[in-house]
């Protein structure tokens, strides 16, 4: 009973998050719209004249242009589902873009190369499932790669805005993450199921061909990009921060000991008692004697007895 109450819990800080900050998320959906819209008009403009492969590498160069502005999306979304209440949109989302900018344009190019991938490996594999048991197979592992590579990129845009870490160390937690925090990605992609489903029904109701436009144009306009990008920051960042810190806090804390220690190593070096040394048995030459595990000059080892007996009697 306690597990789905906090289960409850959740969903209703999800909604009331969402809610009290949805002039927020739509505002921010506005600004990425601009170069959204006008990155669709020019495709829409350009597949007249172009052949299909010059303009998949269009698309591919495009898309990556414009998650650079996602990262703007991400940066607001993550501020709004971690629970701060006075996000500035315009300044967070230019912020994110200027921090961010490369990081995203890497991403874009990936994520548009692996959704390529993905989308005409499912769709050869379905038309092909009439002909033998093992295209069942081929589509199964096609969609677990599918779903492990969108469950590493709810991590990858989120972790970018929040760390400064390398490119690999990033990809590194996001595909441990993946796996680590499952529970956290299927609500994620519940929740994402549930946006979109929304969405659809709202698409669905329009009979009209110039209406479905509007709305669909409105619900990109508005609603989509930087709702679903909200719903996977709230899953997501609580648990992947509280690892990446503490994770971090460990590192900190053992560079610290091993400072520490060499510190300590020093000191002791530089205070080393010779009062044990019989002055009387050595001699000042440069025969090596055995003295506290170690091999030393018998002319070093006098000098260090004789410095130390002359500070001992000036201080008495």
């Amino acid at each position: 009973m306690m597990e789905e109450a906090r289960k409850r819990m959740k969903f209703e800080i999800l909604i009331d998050r969402m809610f009290s900050n949805f002039h927020r998320i739509i505002f921010t959906n506005l600004i990425f719209s601009v170069p959204l819209f006008l990155t669709v008009a020019i495709y829409y403009l350009l597949q007249r004249f172009l052949n299909k492969a010059i303009l998949t590498l269009f698309l591919l160069a495009v898309a990556s242009i414009l998650f650079v502005f996602y990262a703007g999306v991400v940066l607001v979304c993550r501020n709004i589902a971690r629970g701060d209440t006075q996000v500035k949109v315009f300044s967070t989302f230019f912020k994110g873009v200027k921090e961010n900018g490369l990081k995203f344009l890497l991403y874009g190019a990936l994520i548009s190369i692996v959704f390529l991938f993905s989308y005409y490996s499912i769709s050869i594999y379905s038309k092909l499932l009439s002909q033998s048991w093992l295209f069942y197979a081929l589509l199964f592992v096609c969609i677990l790669i599918a779903l492990a590579i969108l469950f590493i990129f709810f991590y990858v845009p989120v972790m970018t805005v929040t760390f400064d870490l390398s490119i690999r160390h990033i990809f590194k937690n996001s595909f441990l993450m993946s796996f680590g925090e499952i529970k956290n990605n299927f609500f994620a992609l519940f929740a994402l199921a549930i946006v979109l489903a929304i969405c659809f029904t709202i698409t669905a109701f329009c009979t009209q061909a110039y209406l479905l436009i509007i709305i669909t144009v409105l619900l990109f306009a508005l609603i989509l990009p930087a709702s679903c990008q909200f719903v996977v920051s709230f899953f997501v960042y609580d648990d992947m921060y509280g690892s990446i810190a503490q994770r971090d806090a460990k590192s900190e804390q053992i560079a610290q000991a091993i400072k520490d220690a060499k510190d300590s190593k020093n000191t002791t070096s530089f205070v080393e008692d010779y009062s044990d040394v019989d002055i009387s048995t050595l001699k000042d030459c440069d025969d090596y004697i055995f003295y506290k595990g170690k091999m030393i000059k018998q002319s070093v080892l006098l000098k260090k007895a004789l410095e130390q007996r002359e500070n001992n009697e000036s201080k008495d």
